[in-house]
């Protein structure tokens, strides 16, 4: 895995199902912000919430930790 990731790629791997990486990023952003322990530790890592283009890999682990795995089915 590289070192930062792009958010919309990460959007698409836990809503392979949306059309757009526009809604894929609209999901997977609703869910973030749905999770209050989610928000409150990315927030000190320098996330955003309305401006996220990419994510580094301890954003990344944290988003696992609370939302799973995207890669397990």
């Amino acid at each position: 895995m590289r070192r930062i990731l792009s958010f919309a790629a990460l959007a698409a791997l836990y809503f392979p199902g949306c059309r757009t990486s526009k809604n894929a990023v609209r999901c997977l952003s609703r869910w973030i912000t749905g999770c209050n322990l989610l928000v409150k530790e990315l927030v000190p890592t320098g996330y955003m919430p309305y401006n996220h283009r990419y994510l580094t890999m301890k954003q990344y682990k944290i988003i696992t930790k609370h939302l799973g795995d995207p890669y397990e089915d």
